[in-house]
C-alpha cells in the first residue's frame, strides 16, 4: 500500500511540473494473453518523464487448469538521450507489483505477489506537430521477487526479460 501511495503522490507531483505534454498509450497485444494495460505518461522536463502503468488480466483456461485474475502497477522514469520527451530513445528505471489470484474446479487455489524491478531501453516515436499518434516500443531486463500465498510449484523468483510495445495518442 505504502507503494501505491509513493506512486500517486509522485505523480500528483509531477503533473504541476512542466506539464507541457502527455500520452496516453494501451499495449494490444497483451490483450491476446487476456491482460488489459493502459498507460499515462507526463512530460517533466525536455529530457524526462513520469510514466505510470495500470494492468488488468483475466484468464480462464477451463475446468482443469482454472482461472487467474490479477491486478498491477509499474512505475517508469524516462530519460530521453535527445532532450526531446516524449520523442526518441530513452533509458528507463522502473518498479512494478502484480497481485495475482488463480483458482480451479479442482479445489487448487493460490496467490502470487510480484515485486520487480527493471531497467529498460527503448523508443517512442510521436507522429504530429505538439502531440499525435505514439508508437513506444521497449526492452530490458529485470529482477522479480515473488510471495506466493497457497501451493504452488513457481517461485519466480530471479533475472527475466522485459519487453512492451503500446500505441496511444500524445497530447
Amino acid at each position: 500500500m505504502k507503494k501505491i501511495i509513493l506512486i500517486i503522490t509522485l505523480f500528483a507531483i509531477s503533473m504541476g511540473s512542466y506539464a507541457q505534454k502527455s500520452v496516453i498509450k494501451f499495449n494490444p497485444v497483451s490483450l491476446i494473453f487476456g491482460v488489459g494495460k493502459v498507460t499515462y505518461e507526463n512530460v517533466l522536463d525536455e529530457g524526462s518523464s513520469l510514466e505510470l502503468s495500470l494492468t488488468y488480466s483475466s484468464l480462464d483456461l477451463g475446468e482443469l487448469f482454472g482461472k487467474a485474475t490479477g491486478l498491477g502497477g509499474q512505475g517508469k522514469y524516462k530519460i530521453y538521450f535527445a532532450n526531446e520527451a516524449p520523442d526518441g530513445w530513452y533509458v528507463a528505471p522502473a518498479v512494478s507489483y502484480s497481485a495475482t489470484k488463480y483458482s480451479n474446479d479442482l479445489g487448487a487455489e493460490f496467490g502470487i505477489n510480484v515485486f520487480g524491478l527493471a531497467a529498460l531501453f527503448g523508443h517512442q516515436w510521436v507522429f504530429g506537430d505538439g502531440g499525435g499518434f505514439t508508437i513506444d516500443i521497449n526492452t530490458g531486463i529485470g529482477y522479480n521477487n515473488a510471495k506466493i500465498e497457497g501451493l504452488a510449484t513457481w517461485s519466480g523468483d530471479g533475472l527475466v526479460y522485459k519487453g512492451n510495445i503500446s500505441f496511444g495518442w500524445a497530447f
